[in-house]
């Protein structure tokens, strides 16, 4: 179910792959996040421009505990498709995620983005997070009619969206979820 979340975050409009040859979160060295102004490659090519090269991967930039102080519980990582630090506990059934960065510039923007993640939901809940980067926002709700809530989220610098997905099968609250993506989104903005 998370990969499934976190390529559905990943498609535009059409339901088509964002960045750059077909992957929405491609990842490349870590460095500070691009600015609109900060890479003119973008306005050609953006799939052979390079123009990902610059997006971080989180499972270089945080680690386990400090992923694990956020969510309250002992946690492994690992580096997922498309790059995504990937978070998991012992029970399969306990909240597991990915922190990923996707360069929305090309695909339809923030806006685009944000209707993707409220899309793969059922009736979402949509949270706006005040004081983190240029905007930031979650969205919870039940995916595909099951019975538990799950998170996506992100916050946006320049033109690049950290990305947050929580899953879980342990009915945590809606409360909760918001107030974890809340401090994983702001360790990401932390870490880059």
């Amino acid at each position: 179910m998370l990969l499934v979340a976190v390529l559905v975050a990943g498609c535009d409009d059409d339901g088509e792959a964002q960045g750059g040859k077909g992957d929405p979160t491609a990842a490349g060295p870590a460095s500070s996040a691009p600015s609109a102004s900060s890479d003119s490659s973008d306005s050609s090519d953006s799939s052979d421009s390079g123009a990902d090269a610059t997006l971080p991967k989180f499972c270089d930039l945080v680690t386990a505990d400090q992923i694990a102080a956020a969510v309250g519980a002992a946690v492994t990582t690992e580096t997922g498709p498309f790059d995504a630090c990937e978070f998991d506990q012992e029970d399969p059934r306990a909240l597991s995620g990915s922190l990923s960065a996707v360069d929305v510039q090309a695909n339809g923007g923030y806006e685009a983005y944000q209707y993707g993640t409220k899309a793969a939901m059922d009736s979402p809940a949509r949270h706006d997070l005040d004081g983190i980067a240029d905007a930031a926002f979650v969205d919870i709700g039940t995916v595909a009619g099951g019975e538990n809530l799950q998170a996506s989220g992100g916050a946006l610098i320049g033109h690049v969206v950290y990305s947050v997905v929580l899953v879980q099968g342990v009915g945590m609250a809606e409360d909760e979820l918001a107030a974890i993506s809340e401090q994983l989104l702001r360790l990401m903005v932390d870490a880059a």
